[in-house]
């Protein structure tokens, strides 16, 4: 029997990153929000606590070079997941806004230092091929969170208290940061092996590790479409359920759509690393955009009574999500050369991050002055259709990158 390559242990690894410092950490916080505010916290307060750690995330990011070249993946990894533990703990105490400010910061950091830039650079350091398919097992993480975990925290929160699922959150995080711990090293070398791959893909090509640096106006042309993906990708999920709600529909049906959602989104992110390996990140970003694109305009059809848009919806909308996190790390290694491939990650992952920010609000304020979330979703689809222009162009005229 073959034996298993440790590289695989390494997905494994990056798998419960995603379920741990991204699912619980930073997306579980949207099913806590309507408890938290059920204790007197008016909605604006209880909405910037999601800012908070969005904002936490985005700023960490320019850190994260400096941040691991210091402490190594391994370590770094730890720290961040256990300041994922200290933000439950300090989010169990609540009883005022400012500590679940507190509380949300430390999340927004064990995000946005925990998970995709550290799982990007095992995901490139432990594979040469089937990096994609690496990719797409690593992500689904965060989509068993939102499949596994939202029904189980919100058990915990209805039958005794915010504090006890909060609790419960730092014990399963504190278990998980040391299994992790356990499991990870940053380099195959350093267990005496070769990355995954490395035999058969050094026969097949050679990795070119060239010098070009990606001409500053493609730089800025590619913040410019991860401020849109972000402000898509961030924003869209968040409203999904007040979308339905307000487009006539119960209560029950909006907490089937996103369920349904999630189980799409984790089916996809599974498929789309396979998808990438076989047509290539850009053939594959293109079509998981033009799905996302088409489920927006889903919300279209959507009168309160037909509930075949309440199932097209997050098909749609689940299957081209993924392009949100399997896409930026697989963009990085094909525009950049080998050793810009941490730099421009950063890059790319910092103005995701910030497209967040300045978008998360926008659904809000327009429909403050039309009383409804459908205009959003029009607007999603014209920022991702411009993203997917930007995203084309760059591949047609950077170098080619065969280290990838």
């Amino acid at each position: 029997m073959k034996k298993i390559h440790y590289a695989w242990v390494i997905c494994l690894a990056c798998f419960w990153l995603f379920l741990c410092n991204m699912g619980l950490c930073s997306s579980m916080l949207t099913v806590y929000l309507p408890f938290i505010e059920a204790q007197g916290i008016s909605d604006s307060l209880g909405s910037a606590v999601l800012s908070v750690r969005s904002l936490a995330s985005f700023l960490i990011t320019f850190a994260l070079g400096a941040y691991y070249k210091k402490l190594s993946l391994r370590r770094g990894i730890l720290l961040a997941s256990v300041v994922g533990v200290v933000a439950a703990i300090v989010l169990s105490v609540g009883g005022h806004i400012l500590v679940y400010y507190f509380g949300a910061a430390l999340a927004g950091l064990a995000y946005g230092a925990g998970c995709i830039y550290p799982v990007s650079l095992l995901v490139a350091n432990w594979f040469r091929t089937h990096k994609g398919m690496a990719v797409g097992i690593s992500s689904a993480g965060s989509g068993v969170t939102t499949m596994v975990f939202a029904p189980v925290l919100t058990d915990i929160m209805l039958r005794h208290s915010v504090r006890a699922a909060f609790l419960f959150q730092a014990a399963f995080l504190a278990l998980s940061a040391a299994v992790v711990y356990v499991l990870v090293r940053d380099t195959p070398a350093e267990m005496g092996l070769e990355a995954f791959g490395q035999s058969e893909d050094a026969g097949g090509r050679s990795e070119k590790t060239g010098v070009d640096p990606i001409p500053r106006y493609m730089m800025g042309l590619l913040a410019l479409m991860m401020l849109l993906d972000g402000g898509a990708g961030l924003a869209f999920f968040g409203h999904l359920s007040v979308l339905t709600i307000t487009s006539g529909y119960s209560v029950e049906t909006a907490a089937g759509v996103v369920s349904l959602f999630g189980l799409v989104l984790t089916c996809s992110k599974l498929a789309t690393g396979v998808i990438s390996d076989r047509i290539g990140p850009r053939n594959c970003s293109a079509l998981l955009i033009s799905m996302f694109v088409l489920g927006c305009f889903c919300v279209l059809g959507m009168n309160g009574t037909d509930m075949i848009w309440c199932f097209a919806l997050p098909v749609m909308l689940g299957f081209g999500a993924a392009v949100y996190n399997v896409g930026p790390p697989l963009w990085a290694g094909d525009l950049a050369s080998k050793e810009a491939y941490a730099g421009t990650l950063r890059w790319l992952q910092i103005f995701y991050n910030l497209g967040g920010i300045i978008f998360t609000m926008i659904p809000g304020m327009i429909a403050d002055r039309t009383g409804e979330y459908k205009s959003s979703y029009m607007l999603f689809a014209g920022m991702m259709i411009v993203s997917l222009s930007i995203l084309l162009w760059a591949y047609r005229r950077a170098p080619a990158r065969t280290h990838v």
